[in-house]
């Protein structure tokens, strides 16, 4: 009788071909149960009861919801990997939504996404409120163009529209952005004691009507002409 070693325990070829067959056996099985899975897997996600027929939003007033939905809906259409529907309800591309939202409508502060029955998408936002103005310039309040809406946080948001006189604060910097929407005038910890500080002065019989910022120096400009100047970086509560 022939003897076969795999290296520590002998086997007889007959016995050594058993093993091998039913290795092969379990292999085939295995293989046959994971694409069973894969593919009723597959049917499931593609059954319509579980797939996304609408889309609702909530909470729009300036941005149009008609174009929210429309950004919505092309996310969700397509396929994951040319085989499992991208408006699946329970599979849907969240993270892709709130994304996508955000960049074509910097105006959105909040996104909450919910899906309802399985086939209703409810999208839940809220609106950036305008806090002040960001421009060209600022030195020369009532002539300020090109400007665009921030909000308390510091992010610029919208264009905004023409206004007759100093309607809202100016914020501007000395060498200004080329593309100013979707930007943050400075970092929210720069930019909170920065406006606090500047809607302080009132209580102090001043005026203040725009800021400029420049890489040195930060030029505030108050009514009939006065300026306050400072070195940036300075502890505003001892100017």
């Amino acid at each position: 009788m022939k003897i076969v070693s795999t290296g520590s325990t002998l086997f007889s070829s007959e016995q050594y071909e058993k093993k091998l067959k039913a290795k092969r056996r379990r292999l085939i099985i295995t293989s046959i149960i994971i694409v069973a899975i894969l593919v009723g897997a597959v049917f499931v996600s593609r059954l319509r009861a579980l797939r996304i027929h609408e889309v609702n939003v909530v909470g729009a007033s300036v941005v149009s919801p008609e174009k929210i939905k429309e950004v919505v809906k092309d996310v969700i259409s397509g396929y994951y990997l040319w085989l499992i529907p991208r408006d699946n309800a329970l599979l849907y591309p969240r993270s892709s939504i709130k994304e996508f939202l955000t960049r074509k409508f910097p105006r959105l502060n909040s996104i909450d996404l919910s899906v309802e029955g399985l086939e209703r998408l409810n999208i839940t936002v809220t609106e950036r409120e305008p806090f002040a103005l960001y421009c060209a310039s600022a030195l020369a309040p009532e002539d300020a163009h090109s400007c665009y809406f921030l909000d308390q946080s510091g992010f610029i948001f919208d264009q905004a529209p023409a206004f007759s006189g100093t309607v809202y604060f100016i914020y501007a910097l000395e060498e200004p952005y080329l593309e100013p929407q979707g930007k943050q005038y400075l970092s929210i910890e720069e930019f909170k004691p920065l406006s606090t500080f500047i809607n302080n002065l009132p209580a102090l019989g001043l005026e203040p009507l725009a800021l400029e910022l420049g890489d040195k120096e930060t030029n505030l400009v108050l009514a009939h002409g006065a300026r306050i100047v400072w070195k940036r970086g300075d502890d505003l509560s001892h100017l």
